[in-house]
C-alpha cells in the first residue's frame, strides 16, 4: 500500500511543476509582448507553439460554452485563473 501512496504523491507534485511551467511559460510571452525584450525573443518563440495549442484548445472550449470569442490575452488571463483555482482546490 506504501508504493501506491507514493506513486500518486509523485503524480501529483508532477502535476504541480507542470502547472508552475506553464505559468513561467505565459509570463514569459505576456512580458515579451508587452515590453520586447530582447533576451526573452528566443524563449518566447520556443514557448508560442505550446501556448497557442492551449490557447487554441481554450478558445474552442469558451466559443461552445458561452458563445462568445475572446482576444489571445483575455484568454490567457481565463488560464492564468484556471491554474490558480486547481492549485488553491488540491490544498483545501
Amino acid at each position: 500500500m506504501g508504493l501506491i501512496n507514493d506513486l500518486l504523491v509523485g503524480i501529483i507534485h508532477l502535476i504541480f511543476v507542470a502547472m508552475d511551467v506553464l505559468m513561467m511559460m505565459i509570463i514569459v510571452k505576456i512580458a515579451y509582448q508587452r515590453w520586447k525584450f530582447e533576451w526573452f525573443r528566443s524563449i518566447n518563440n520556443a514557448v508560442e507553439p505550446v501556448i497557442n495549442s492551449i490557447i487554441n484548445y481554450l478558445d474552442k472550449w469558451s466559443i461552445k460554452i458561452t458563445g462568445k470569442k475572446y482576444s489571445e490575452k483575455t484568454l490567457l488571463i481565463f488560464l492564468i485563473l484556471c491554474l490558480w483555482l486547481i492549485r488553491i482546490g488540491f490544498f483545501i
